[in-house]
């Protein structure tokens, strides 16, 4: 029966769902260290805010704002999903 069991486990494909607030986190952390955010935000801009919206971030600074669209790539083990990331300049 544990033959079957582990069988079953690692033949499908398996999503693990992290907490709300662990999520909005590697969210998060996965924008600041993205290295095309200081194409969008220059050095010396100064964050503002950082806002949840529909699908993504609103990313306020002391001079622009830039919409980060947040885009799940499946994973074929187990574990969260990977995190693409799209800029777009936004109007404040």
């Amino acid at each position: 029966m544990k033959v079957f069991c582990l069988a079953l486990l690692l033949s499908t494909q398996l999503v693990a769902a992290l907490p709300p607030f662990a999520e909005a986190k590697r969210e998060i952390q996965a924008i600041l260290e993205s290295d095309k955010l200081s194409e969008f935000v220059p050095y010396g801009d100064v964050f503002e805010e950082i806002v949840k919206i529909d699908g993504g971030y609103l990313i306020v600074t002391n001079k622009r704002a830039v919409q980060v669209i947040v885009h799940f790539e499946k994973n074929p083990l187990i574990g969260p999903p990977k995190i693409n990331l799209e800029f777009v300049p936004s109007s404040r």
